[in-house]
């Protein structure tokens, strides 16, 4: 990378820090590495996935973008317009073409490898897409709903506190003149994977893994469950940091992988060791199914309503949407159905993408 793109990218951080944007000197860091590796088209999601940490920041970042990389305050652009805006700061900067040119793919494959796994399916990737793919959804940022915990904090508004407006009326004879108060502190909801791995699922079971691999690594209380026949805990298997150890880990965990599908089950399972514990109670519940049940579809509703009256929502992915025509009959998806406040697809990283927007939610 020449000197002169590497002060335009450190420039970007600076322009997002004068605008209110929190941003460190690593994230700034990464996002030049990442930038670095892939191709000028994907600078906008390399840095929103490493530059932006809160789900506010998003507009004010969008809006820095634009300015910044088009040297135009008053002109809002297209997105195909700022990736040319992009590219020909790239180009002006000697990192496409001449010596550098093998640092990029060529113009005959100017859609980036990002934007190729973006939107192939996870059940058409290579075992080497798969790895990239893990790297890639490495830097993608989930944000959660954030809950009122019941820790309280001091603050200038909210309820009183007793406590220290008694400890401060010690200065002035008894008198409370300067009152405290307190409220609760903010925290993220936590986030639950239930992950289907039958074997009908097995195309897709790697690709969401890595997906819930690189969630647990946002939050330390999110877990990660998988299903077949039966329940598997697999959260600690997945805090490993490198994908396939974690991943192979997972697998050796999982003794009915590839075996038949019994969702309302595994639901009870879950719900009688670990939901009504708390785990559940204000979490987002993400099922990743195709609902393909051998069980008692009573039971799977009757666990899914219990599910939803713990769970602050419950968003079911099924890989089986990139289907055209697709319709949810099978029996367990249409037991489930009902009781779902999402229902999404899951079979390749911009349905990921969408899903981390419909978290923040």
């Amino acid at each position: 990378m020449s000197d002169a793109l590497l002060d335009h990218l450190l420039g970007f951080g600076r322009a997002l820090r004068l605008e209110g944007v929190t941003v460190g000197t690593g994230q700034i860091l990464e996002f030049s590495r990442a930038a670095a590796l892939l191709g000028p088209a994907d600078f906008y999601w390399v840095g929103r996935a490493t530059l932006v940490s809160r789900r506010g920041d998003i507009k004010t970042y969008d809006t820095v973008f634009r300015r910044y990389w088009k040297g135009d305050l008053g002109q809002e652009l297209t997105a195909t317009e700022i990736i040319e805006r992009v590219r020909g700061v790239a180009d002006d900067d000697g990192l496409v073409g001449g010596d550098r040119g093998r640092d990029v793919q060529p113009d005959a494959e100017r859609a980036s490898r990002l934007e190729l796994l973006r939107s192939k399916s996870f059940s058409r990737m290579s075992e080497q897409e798969l790895r990239e793919l893990g790297r890639l959804i490495a830097h993608l940022r989930l944000a959660v709903p954030l809950r009122r915990s019941r820790r309280r904090r001091p603050a200038h508004r909210g309820d009183p506190d007793v406590r220290r407006t008694l400890r401060r009326s010690l200065r002035t004879g008894g008198e409370p003149l300067e009152r405290a108060w307190r409220d609760r502190r903010p925290r993220q909801r936590r986030v639950i994977f239930i992950l289907d791995v039958s074997g009908s699922m097995a195309s897709y079971s790697r690709g969401l893994l890595i997906f819930a691999h690189a969630a647990l690594r946002a939050d330390a209380g999110w877990e990660t469950f998988c299903f077949g026949t039966r329940l598997t805990r697999i959260t600690r298997s997945l805090a490993k940091s490198d994908p396939d150890t974690a991943l192979t880990r997972a697998a050796e965990q999982v003794h009915d992988w590839d075996g038949g599908t019994r969702i309302g089950d595994s639901l009870k399972q879950f719900l009688d060791r670990y939901g009504h514990g708390g785990m559940a109670r204000g979490a987002v519940v993400v099922i990743c199914s195709d609902g393909l049940d051998i069980g008692d579809p009573v039971v799977l509703d009757a666990q899914m309503q219990r599910l939803a009256r713990l769970a602050y929502r419950v968003i079911w992915l099924n890989p089986l949407q990139e289907q055209a025509g697709y319709q949810p009959i099978a029996r367990g998806m249409a037991a489930a159905l009902p009781h779902v406040d999402a229902f999404r697809s899951g079979h390749n990283l911009a349905s990921l993408e969408a899903l981390a927007q419909e978290l923040a939610t």
